[in-house]
């Protein structure tokens, strides 16, 4: 009975580790939320024209463009208003979620601009929600998370005048994924043949981890000063995600409780992930000092990953009642998740008022990736369009501020799988960036 939580589990874990997306990502739960400066041009930057640290991570071919040394700390606040309405028009609402999401880049220019290295740490992919246990998502997810963070070391060369090229490591670290939710004891006490216990409700958690390495590389082409061509290639990343199932609050004279052994169970589990290879392009237009113009785009191989299969190592399948906890553990177990291949756009443009003030502004779009028929509240997965605003000051002559805000926009997803509660479901989101960035020597 709790099997489907633990596929909706496996299912988030099975992409929460893709780390390399950028400006607007492969839609699921990507959350590439990165520096304020992006963010407020709406999350472009794949061009490496906007004179961002962050480029360690977004391009590392445009750090041969950031003088001296620079470094750019910040984050971003969401502020996320989840809700759901039944057939009947009767509407629940997800507890309001204030998440951080932090952010560090600093960069080193040598040879006059023909070497550089770079250093970066950012959370692009990430989730949170959290549905009342009474609700009719009780019997899905109820508190779901996700906590990671990608270190990039990179470095770049100027190979031309007109070329630069760079690479760098991806160290992922997925440190926290939760999600819990509501099972019927009675229902489970139901199968194994004694429905008139009235155990009532039991909760079932589930937890996950994992670190490994992927690599990324990109090219800026820059023709002229006022044309700008970036790519930016990030690998497939194959991952063993270890963790463990566990089921509290099982009636002690329920015959769910005589089958695992307790009130309280535990085991682990673990499955084998694939990150699916991406592609990010940005061409970035400068026809004066004043004004720059850049739009993106991104693809995500996201059926690289077709199924998942989530095993039990330390239940003997070779024993009664080894086999009848499987049974129960792996009904709809592997699961197939069939995402589609995303393709997503961004676009932004930045105007310097004056030499200390700089305003922008973008827009960007990404499809949902998962069909109707794996839709879960748990991840929310939904085609979403941001409108983003910034500004840029310079308090002093080597020190700036970037804030940017951002209204993410959901379209509402009518859902009729037989795993989620039919009805409606919607979204929306309140982003706000802020980053002080600070430059060593001539920028």
């Amino acid at each position: 009975m709790f099997n489907h939580a633990k596929v909706v589990l496996g299912v988030l874990l099975s992409f929460i580790m893709v780390s390399q997306s950028y400006a607007v990502g492969g839609s699921f739960i990507s959350n590439e939320v990165l520096s304020a400066r992006s963010a407020g041009q709406g999350y472009v930057g794949v061009a490496g024209q906007n004179n961002d640290p962050m480029a360690v991570y977004t391009n590392p071919a445009a750090m041969t463009a950031l003088k001296g040394t620079q470094v750019t700390v910040g984050g971003t606040l969401e502020n996320i208003h989840g809700s759901y309405q039944d057939n009947a028009g009767v509407e629940s609402k997800e507890r309001v979620t204030n998440v951080g999401v932090p952010n560090l880049a600093a960069t080193q220019n040598f040879m006059d601009g023909k070497l550089a290295v770079g250093l970066s740490v950012q959370s692009p992919f990430g989730l949170e929600t959290h549905w009342d246990a009474n609700s009719p998502m009780g019997a899905v997810a109820t508190n779901s998370r996700i906590g990671m963070t990608d270190v990039t070391p990179a470095v770049a060369y100027q190979i031309h005048p007109m070329v630069s090229v760079g690479a760098g490591a991806d160290y992922v670290n997925l440190f926290n994924a939760q999600l819990d939710r509501q099972i019927s004891v009675d229902g489970v006490d139901f199968l194994l043949g004694n429905p008139t216990l009235g155990a009532g409700q039991a909760v079932s958690s589930l937890r996950g981890e994992s670190t490994n390495w992927g690599y990324h590389a990109g090219v800026v082409i820059k023709p002229t000063e006022q044309h700008a061509i970036g790519i930016t290639y990030h690998s497939k990343i194959d991952l063993r995600v270890n963790g463990n199932v566990s089921v509290s609050g099982i009636s002690p004279t329920s015959p769910m409780a005589q089958l695992f052994g307790t009130s309280n169970f535990t085991t682990s589990a673990y499955t084998d992930l694939v990150l699916p290879e991406n592609i990010q392009m940005g061409y970035a237009f400068k026809p004066n000092d004043k004004w720059l113009f850049e739009a993106d785009a991104a693809w995500f191989h996201w059926s690289s990953a077709q199924d998942l299969n989530v095993r039990y190592p330390a239940i003997n399948p070779n024993t009664v009642v080894g086999a009848t906890q499987l049974a129960l553990l792996n009904s709809g177990n592997p699961e197939m998740l069939n995402p589609r291949e995303a393709w997503s756009a961004a676009a932004g443009a930045n105007y310097k008022v004056t030499d200390r003030i700089q305003v922008r502004s973008g827009f960007w779009y990404e499809p949902s990736a998962l069909p109707d028929a794996n839709f879960s509240p748990a991840f929310m997965d939904m085609t979403r369009y941001g409108l983003s605003f910034g500004a840029g000051y310079g308090i002093l002559e080597n020190l700036t501020v970037d804030a940017a805000y951002t209204a993410v926009f959901m379209h509402n997803r009518t859902i009729n799988n037989g795993l989620a509660p039919s009805g409606t479901y919607s979204d929306f989101a309140n982003l706000f960036a802020l980053n002080f960035t600070y430059r060593f020597g001539r920028s």
